[in-house]
């Protein structure tokens, strides 16, 4: 919708009309796109040409070297069939099997694990097992420990004419000491050779080879050198090899050395899901079956196949996005025939494909380079013809900064400046005059919409219908918050556990513990509040457990504690977090046994007790620093209570604003008065960092400061310094009235801001009176059967304020004026 008129739209396009445009911009604006487009296009072109072809001649390079390292492999085990055959033809004894092992070692450089003739019949069976350089033979009376036991594989053994017998990875045991004689038996991965041995086409035993199974692993790494044959590839990237079985378990590391632990780049970087070790070997990895692309290849090598696929580059040294895998089958030939069996399968792991992406990405940064200095040149000449226009356009700018739409001045140094200047001056000269009259009609409507009397008793049934409603007549507000909020409260009535309350101070914590008492089955009970935070140590252990008559100077008679005050009922436990260590260890023992001992006796009495405690701090960070006990803390957090802030549900300052309007409308004898529209919005925008208590106070200054009977805006008086801004300020409920002022006959300055109540202005008399009082001095002078509770908390109160301080410490504490406080001045009005 355009909101300009079309005259000025008409003004306003003739200005940047493309028509207007110079020949140099226009080419500007062609040329370097077009030339970027192209040469782009050209460079992404050969990067993709280039790439498919040297993706095709990495893909046969690594298939063909993984078919090479197969073959070399399945060669090698190969050559164990000729040994074992080679073997039958020669006289089985034990010296000559011993002269067997040494010839093939000194052949080969390394040695069988195991060279074995077996029978039914023990005292014919040769066991000769490696150990260090050489071969040790097993006790006949031993051989039938080695596990696992050959003979057991004797009916899977084929005849000799059908072949042989090759086993998967298995872990064998020997019951010979190691090498360093320091355990009786030894343990190896090998691979079983088996052959029957035959007389007059009956089996008589079977001859076995053992190899260990990091044979392999040094094929592999031979074949990863730089010096091997096999390895035809010119990449200076890693070229990465490993052997698998046929059930996936990867064997061996291409980085796998000495002492260091296995690393199978790049299938197990970065925490790859996977499973670790298998038969006591670390070496070994096998993926999980999400890794389709991996079991894909393992199901092929099964079948026989070979192939190269493309996985993506999980290791966090490599600066690749996908490397290839080829992998191929290792077949053994196990019969006369050349047949053959296979064993499992190779895989090399190849980065060459990014050197040639490398190469091609080259081609098409230089191709932007020469962009880059194309748009240069272009850049440079259109700067020098533009300069005019470019300063028009700061002084546009810096007019669009400051909202101030005055004349634009620029010396003219072309005729299509200075046009432009003057069409943009008369824009500006248009703009100013509509925007004038708009900015007059807006203030006209919004004094009008902030002067509205707002219907707060409808605005309050629609909030109803909105939300769906719990009815609890305590708490004030119906957004999903605070219905979840009464929820809660409803489930902690029901259940009859201890309760932990959560809020900021002054946001309804004991009225929330209020409303749970009334709900509970403990509603005909008593409801008993000590606040952890008025009292000190002794006072308070006082005040919860209570004492005997002579447990201390002033203890004249015995005395009921909160706990047994309590008893059947609940005790509400305020300002938990400021309870020092031995209270908190009085209170774990008192929740812990629900026994209670008076101070000054050892006697112990049983209390029914439902505790509800409730606290601004963060417990579970005082727990951490050592501030508040840990078993006490999961003590009384059965249930936990969060009361949430007044500025996650606005909508209910609408509802807390109309209770507190007509509480104080019916105290200050202004039942007629209202808030305007203005002043509710205003009230919604704020934060309330001192919660609902702040609200009140603010609704009863603006009904008791308003001249008319409408508050406005300028009547909503927001004190944000009167409260620290808490980290999550808590949602409230109904406060009690507003305090009443200190009278002007008390000798005493009292702090600006603070509200005393009647009876603390009368201690305030008291102590000036008689310089310093007791808190049972407090109650005979104030007489009326004032409870030594709130005596306590009165005169506590007051050392918190700054008008007392306190002197001595339990029942020798001492109450007088502080020292500041000490003036003639009259005081001031709360």
């Amino acid at each position: 919708m355009n909101l300009l008129p079309r005259s000025i739209t008409a003004k306003f396009n003739a200005v940047f009309d493309m028509r207007s445009v110079p020949i140099w911009m226009k080419l500007l604006i062609a040329l370097v796109p077009c030339t970027l487009v192209l040469l782009i296009a050209a460079g992404l072109t050969t990067n993709r040409v280039s790439g498919q072809f040297l993706d095709d001649v990495v893909r046969k390079n690594v298939q063909i070297r993984a078919t090479a390292l197969a073959n070399e492999v399945g060669i090698f085990l190969s050559n164990r069939r000729e040994d074992l055959l080679m073997l039958g033809y020669k006289q089985i004894t034990g010296e000559g099997l011993y002269d067997f092992w040494r010839s093939r070692q000194k052949a080969y450089g390394w040695g069988y694990e195991a060279v074995a003739y077996l029978t039914t019949d023990p005292e014919q069976c040769i066991y000769l097992v490696r150990r260090g350089k050489d071969a040790v033979m097993i006790p006949k009376g031993d051989i039938q420990q080695v596990r696992p036991d050959p003979r057991l594989d004797l009916n899977e053994i084929p005849r000799p004419e059908d072949g042989i017998l090759v086993s998967s990875v298995i872990e064998t045991s020997y019951p010979i000491k190691d090498a360093e004689q320091l355990s009786p038996s030894v343990s190896k991965n090998v691979i079983r050779f088996m052959n029957l041995v035959l007389r007059h086409g009956v089996p008589e035993g079977l001859l076995l080879l053992e190899v260990d199974i990091t044979q392999i692993r040094d094929i592999l790494g031979k074949f990863g050198s730089s010096m091997s044959s096999l390895n035809i590839s010119e990449s200076k990237e890693p070229q990465h090899s490993f052997f698998f079985s046929l059930d996936g378990w990867l064997w061996f590391s291409p980085d796998e050395t000495k002492g260091a632990p296995p690393r199978f780049s790049p299938l197990a970087p970065n925490g790859f899901p996977g499973r670790f070790g298998i038969l006591g070997h670390s070496s070994t990895f096998r993926p999980s079956r999400e890794q389709a692309e991996y079991w894909r290849m393992v199901y092929e090598v099964r079948s026989g196949s070979s192939g190269v696929i493309m996985l993506p580059d999980q290791d966090p040294e490599s600066k690749a996005d996908n490397y290839y895998m080829g992998y191929a089958p290792v077949r053994v030939h196990t019969g006369p025939d050349l047949s053959h069996k296979i064993f499992g399968g190779v895989a090399i792991v190849d980065h060459s494909s990014q050197e040639g992406h490398r190469q091609s990405i080259l081609i098409l940064l230089t191709a932007g380079l020469c962009a880059i200095v194309l748009s240069l040149v272009v850049y440079i000449v259109s700067r020098a013809l533009t300069r005019p226009v470019l300063a028009l356009t700061n002084e546009l700018d810096r007019a669009c900064a400051t909202g101030q739409l005055a004349d634009i001045e620029t010396p003219g140094r072309d005729l299509e400046t200075s046009l432009l200047t003057r069409s943009v001056n008369r824009l500006f000269s248009v703009i100013r005059e509509q925007t004038q009259e708009l900015t007059l009609k807006d203030r006209l409507l919004l004094m009008s919409s902030e002067s509205e009397r707002v219907r707060l008793e409808e605005e309050i049934k629609n909030l109803k219908r909105k939300f769906l409603a719990v009815d609890i007549e305590e708490i004030l507000g119906y957004t999903p918050v605070l219905e979840s909020l009464k929820l809660e409260i409803i489930k902690a009535s029901s259940i009859d556990a201890d309760v932990l309350i959560l809020g900021e101070t002054g946001t309804g914590k004991q009225l929330a513990a209020e409303v749970i008492h009334r709900l509970s089955g403990r509603s005909r009970k008593p409801f008993i509040t000590v606040n952890c935070g008025g009292l000190d140590e002794n006072l308070l252990l006082d005040e919860l457990f209570g004492h005997v008559k002579g447990a201390f100077t002033e203890a004249r008679a015995d005395r009921r504690g909160a706990f047994l005050a309590a008893d059947g009922g609940i005790l509400f436990l305020d300002e938990i977090g400021n309870a020092s260590p031995r209270v908190q260890q009085s209170l774990l023992r008192a929740l812990s046994a629900r026994r209670i001992s008076p101070l000054g006796t050892d006697a112990e009495y049983d209390v029914d007790v439902r505790v509800i405690a409730a606290t601004n701090e963060d417990l579970l960070e005082m727990v951490e620093n050592g501030k508040f006990r840990e078993d006490l803390y999961y003590r009384l957090k059965v249930i936990t209570i969060r009361i949430p802030p007044l500025r996650s549900r606005r909508d209910d300052i609408l509802v807390l604003a109309n209770h507190f309007l007509n509480d104080a409308a019916i105290q200050m004898g202004r039942k007629d008065i209202g808030l305007t529209r203005g002043a509710l919005e205003k009230l919604k925008a704020h934060d309330w960092p001192g919660n609902v208590r702040e609200l009140r106070n603010c609704i009863t200054r603006a009904v008791a400061m308003a001249e008319s009977s409408l508050i406005y805006t300028d009547d909503i008086q927001l004190d944000d310094g009167d409260f620290p801004a808490p980290a999550r300020p808590q949602a409230g409920f109904k406060a009690p009235a507003p305090s009443v002022p200190v009278p002007t006959g008390v000798e005493c300055r009292i702090p600006e801001g603070v509200v005393l109540n009647e009876r603390q202005r009368e201690a305030v008399s008291l102590v000036l009176k008689h310089e310093e009082i007791s808190r049972s001095d407090y109650q005979k002078l104030m007489g009326k059967d004032l409870p030594k509770r709130t005596a306590a908390h009165d005169l506590q109160d007051l050392v918190r304020k700054g008008v007392l301080e306190m002197t001595g410490r339990g029942p020798a504490t001492r109450y007088r004026l502080a020292r500041s406080r000490q003036t003639s001045e009259p005081p001031t009005s709360g």
